[in-house]
């Protein structure tokens, strides 16, 4: 009967090793802690009020936000404020007071004028909007293109460098 046990136990143990299932369990575990390493936070279809004494500074949405160590990273975000109708990318990385917009970045103005550029930043604190590269802003027909453009919506200030324009005039009557 010892050598039936034997036998018997020996089966098994084959069986359990020879199992695809039982190798698939431990490289599943193993890719987990890979992935729940590298991301802290995950957040979706999300609004974020920054709110002072008396109204609502802006107003931040995304499809999607994971947190990664002192960063996010939003998929379609778009902020809303007073000073800006609305600025908006297919993602950004927001980290401290700055949020960079990346990839088709446009923002609206109130008086109907549209900013489009690849990449632009954003500081919650000063109001500003800085496209370290090309940009283009449009109304209309009228059309300004440049590079390095800095505007303050508190002031509303626009600076930029090698900026070439065209305008449609208007007939007096």
């Amino acid at each position: 009967m010892g050598h039936r046990l034997e036998y018997f136990l020996a089966i098994v143990l084959l069986a359990v090793l020879a199992t695809p299932s039982f190798l698939k369990v431990d490289k599943f575990k193993n890719e987990n802690r890979v992935v729940s390493s590298n991301k802290s936070t995950e957040i979706k279809d999300f609004t974020q009020y920054d709110i002072n004494r008396t109204s609502i500074e802006y107003r931040l949405t995304a499809n999607l936000a994971e947190k990664r160590g002192d960063s996010w990273y939003l998929a379609n975000p778009e902020i809303i404020n007073g000073d800006i109708k609305s600025l908006r990318a297919k993602r950004s990385v927001s980290k401290g007071n700055k949020i960079t917009f990346i990839d088709n970045v446009v923002m609206v103005k109130d008086d109907g004028k549209r900013y489009n550029s690849q990449k632009a930043i954003y500081d919650t604190e000063t109001k500003v909007v800085t496209t370290p590269n090309r940009f283009t802003i449009s109304k209309e027909y009228d059309m300004v293109n440049g590079v390095n453009m800095k505007y303050n919506s508190v002031t509303k200030e626009t600076k930029a460098k090698n900026v070439k324009a065209t305008f449609v005039l208007k007939k007096s009557d």
